[in-house]
């Protein structure tokens, strides 16, 4: 019965996606540097996987050890984990408390708007070309095969 129901909020997920018209090219974040970037600087022409957090989120605060055990895992993804924390300050001492090697990135909910963020955590899974395959709102089972692949699909080179 889970799995039918990981299954049918993976697919319902997909498609409100398909409703919102966002692109990933006018997103922008700052590092861990307080230096400001944008999709296209740095990602044009990579498939990327944009997770939205922040500290103060239960949800998230749950998921990223998982999240980042498996990211661990499959060095082959590209993730940008955006905090949206109200200081970079407060996400890195968050990764440093819980000992996630992950990068700590800033961005304000007006920048995550134009990426169809309406919760967190969320997943977006960006292609190549800057267009978004997939967001998925909510904390996510990195243990889920059916996720996994699904992440995964979007990194394997195609065949031609």
């Amino acid at each position: 019965m889970k799995t039918v129901i990981k299954t049918s909020i993976l697919i319902l997920s997909a498609w409100l996606m398909m409703s919102i018209h966002a692109q990933a090219a006018d997103f922008a974040w700052m590092d861990s540097k307080g230096e400001s970037h944008t999709f296209v600087e740095a990602y044009q022409g990579q498939p990327v996987l944009v997770h939205f957090w922040a500290s103060w989120c239960p949800p998230c605060v749950a998921e990223m050890p998982e999240m980042s055990a498996w990211l661990e895992k499959h060095p082959e993804v590209k993730i940008l984990p955006v905090s949206l924390d109200r200081t970079l300050e407060d996400a890195q001492t968050f990764l440093q408390e819980q000992h996630l090697p992950l990068q700590a990135l800033l961005t304000n909910s007006s920048q995550a708007a134009k990426m169809g963020v309406r919760g967190l955590p969320t997943s977006i899974l960006v292609r190549a070309d800057g267009t978004i395959q997939g967001a998925y709102v909510g904390a996510q089972d990195w243990q889920y095969q059916p996720w996994q692949d699904e992440v995964l699909r979007l990194f394997t080179p195609k065949v031609q």
